[in-house]
């Protein structure tokens, strides 16, 4: 198999889930595709030697973040008005979904990373332990954590 064909059967088979994590980073559509090229183009460019599927989904993960992070540092970087956040849902739970994307953006990074790998990749506790390079219990402490800010932050909505 060539070289293009490997990358077109990687990009078809994480491609979404990259850009899922990358806009929950970054609440901006043209950020997050910039910033999935550039992980593909790393990957084209400085293909690592992987061990197995689960290393080369780690890696695509971990860089997508790293990229992302680098990004929200970057002094050049625009920022977007979180209220600019485009979400596709029903008219019904539109609402909702924007602002659980919202306050999930403005969480700390370190809590943020759990949240997505969880909620929004169904990673076990254990893979993102992994992918992280923190202990299990870590993991399960930053999702406590998460959940306990997300609560206080959308309780209007246990209200209604």
């Amino acid at each position: 198999m060539d070289k293009n064909t490997d990358f077109k059967t990687i990009y078809n088979k994480y491609g979404e889930m990259l850009y899922r994590i990358a806009f929950v980073y970054l609440g901006n559509q043209d950020d997050t595709e910039d910033i999935l090229q550039d992980v593909f183009v790393t990957l084209l460019h400085n293909t690592p030697k992987f061990n197995n599927d689960e290393h080369e989904k780690a890696w695509l993960i971990r860089t997508t973040q790293n990229k992302c992070i680098n990004l929200l540092k970057s002094p050049n970087r625009k920022n977007t008005d979180i209220d600019d956040i485009q979400i596709q849902a029903d008219d019904d739970s539109k609402d909702l979904h924007i602002d659980i994307i919202k306050q999930v953006i403005a969480l700390p990074e370190k809590y943020k990373s759990a949240v997505i790998l969880y909620y929004y990749n169904d990673y076990s506790v254990t893979e993102i332990a992994k992918i992280l390079k923190i202990s299990k219990s870590a993991v399960k402490m930053r999702l406590k954590r998460s959940r306990e800010l997300l609560k206080i932050q959308l309780e209007d909505y246990n209200n209604e």
